[in-house]
């Protein structure tokens, strides 16, 4: 009963026929399930919404952020909404532990701010700088420790300090079904490509076409998962993680 209840439940928050393995036991199932409970509890409270929010989870000018159905935010996450167009996360995503979003640093100029899609999963200790602004396509997975900044600061000045030249915004943006490795930087103007795979530590400075396969510091590509010309090669050894 218990299984089964959980399996509807994940397949319609998740958007996908979810099947919970037969090696998880009743005890374990009731334990997820209690949590889960806690976390729904949680975000019912403090944003009205059936979103789950563990512990530690703190909004800032709350009233610029959205946050989708189902959605779930790890503990101990910072989302700042202070910015243009505030923080708007989609449906079914979810944001893994002790992650950080944040746009505006001054209150003279306003950052941007951040657009996620739905069914994104993000893993935990991310940044998003968001100054000049990230989108984040629909049903894009990312491993742990993804930073993303979307500014640049102004250095050309030798008489002046850096910190008093101020910034550059270069907007950010990530297609959709993409698949980002663990320990990715992302620098500012870039736009990733849909469908792209980005291979763990990689270093991204620059912008890539759909389908790409991207590893490296600085990254580059080593082929495309569309060219019909690579399609029976094989594969480079390449190490992926999420």
């Amino acid at each position: 009963m218990v299984r089964s209840l959980l399996e509807r439940f994940l397949s319609h928050s998740k958007g996908l026929d979810y099947r919970i393995a037969p090696e998880v036991g009743t005890l374990e199932l009731l334990s997820l399930a209690m949590r889960q409970g806690v976390a729904l509890t949680r975000g019912l409270f403090f944003r009205r919404q059936m979103v789950f929010l563990e512990p530690g989870v703190t909004f800032r000018s709350s009233a610029r952020i959205s946050v989708g159905r189902f959605s779930k935010i790890g503990r101990g996450c910072l989302i700042e909404g202070l910015s243009e167009n505030g923080i708007e996360i989609g449906r079914g995503v979810s944001l893994g532990r002790y992650g950080r979003m944040r746009a505006t640093a001054t209150l003279n100029d306003l950052g941007i701010g951040v657009k996620i899609g739905d069914f994104v999963g993000m893993g935990d200790n991310f940044y998003l700088g968001a100054f000049g602004g990230i989108e984040i396509g629909a049903e894009t997975i990312i491993g742990e420790r993804l930073t993303i900044h979307s500014d640049n600061h102004d250095f050309d000045d030798t008489a002046t300090a850096i910190r008093l030249q101020g910034t550059t915004k270069l907007p950010v943006r990530i297609g959709t079904r993409c698949w980002l490795g663990s320990n990715i930087t992302i620098l500012g103007g870039v736009t990733v490509g849909d469908d792209c795979v980005i291979g763990a530590g990689a270093v991204v400075t620059k912008s890539f076409p759909r389908g790409s396969i991207i590893v490296g510091n600085p990254a580059r590509v080593v082929r495309n998962r569309f060219a019909n010309s690579q399609k029976d090669e094989p594969s480079p050894d390449l190490t992926f993680s999420s």
